[in-house]
């Protein structure tokens, strides 16, 4: 299955110069000859919030020049970057089980959560 648009791939084959990757194979390009307009390729979901903020930041600041590959260990207390669940079923919310999976949210269950008194 495609992600990226078969035009984006033919633009960035044709036109573009490939800067770097990353670790999650999310390839970056940026034009041969206006080296403002920069884009991205996604390996699967298009997901800008999958992006490290290295890349992030060279995507949308016109000066910066292309992050290094980070070498740094992460420290033991330093978590993963996750999209955010808001909207999902592993969203938080205090009423709701801790089995989420198995449980959907109908309309009894709406107004039971929230009583305004």
């Amino acid at each position: 299955m495609l992600t990226n648009n078969i035009g984006t791939l033919l633009y960035s084959f044709l036109k573009g110069k490939k800067i770097g990757q990353d670790k999650i194979g999310n390839k970056f390009y940026v034009h041969k000859k206006n080296k403002n307009k920069k884009w991205v390729l996604y390996k699967n979901n298009i997901d800008p919030t999958s992006i490290d903020v290295q890349w992030q930041i060279w995507l949308t600041d016109i000066k910066s020049a292309e992050p290094l590959p980070d070498k740094r260990n992460n420290f033991k207390w330093q978590k993963n970057k996750q999209a955010n669940p808001t909207g999902t079923l592993n969203s938080y919310h205090p009423k709701i089980s801790i089995d989420k999976r198995k449980k959907t949210i109908t309309n009894d269950t709406k107004s039971s959560i929230w009583n305004p008194k």
